[in-house]
């Protein structure tokens, strides 16, 4: 019996231990609704080293929008930056069809962004969307 009441503690100790030292996942999820449209902003798993933004796009009852181009330019809130502007990518050029728009991005500093999802429709409509972000080392946060 004491056996078994030392491997639980070693195995609950272990376990906070891991929990305690593991990575930080601090990726949001910036949505804005529309009357017509609900446009998600996920940034990459990776944070300030990663290589995309994934636009997601449904209408208010939940079905993705796959018939529109997307694209997004980053700006830094202060004056003085470059903007990162994206070329316009469809929603199949991540191979499938499904109202998420792998946008290529790649963050050129930390500090404080505002990152703007335009979205292009057939008919030549464009709505644009700006999420304020903060890029650390350590996390892109939504603010």
């Amino acid at each position: 019996m004491n056996l078994s009441r030392v491997t639980w503690t070693v195995l609950l100790a272990g376990t906070l231990l891991l929990t305690a030292c593991g990575a930080r996942n601090d990726t949001q999820n910036a949505q804005q609704v529309t009357d017509d449209l609900i446009v998600t902003l996920i940034p990459a798993p990776q944070g300030y080293t990663g290589d995309h933004l994934t636009v997601v796009l449904t209408d208010p009852d939940g079905t993705p929008i796959t018939d529109v181009s997307v694209s997004v330019e980053g700006n830094m809130n202060h004056a003085g930056m470059a903007p990162v502007l994206t070329e316009s990518v469809l929603d199949e050029a991540d191979g499938t069809v499904d109202g998420r728009y792998r946008v290529p991005f790649t963050f050129t500093m930390l500090g404080d962004w505002i990152v703007t999802v335009s979205v292009n429709q057939a008919d030549g409509t464009r709505s644009q969307h700006d999420v304020d972000l903060t890029v650390t080392e350590e996390a892109v946060t939504i603010q």
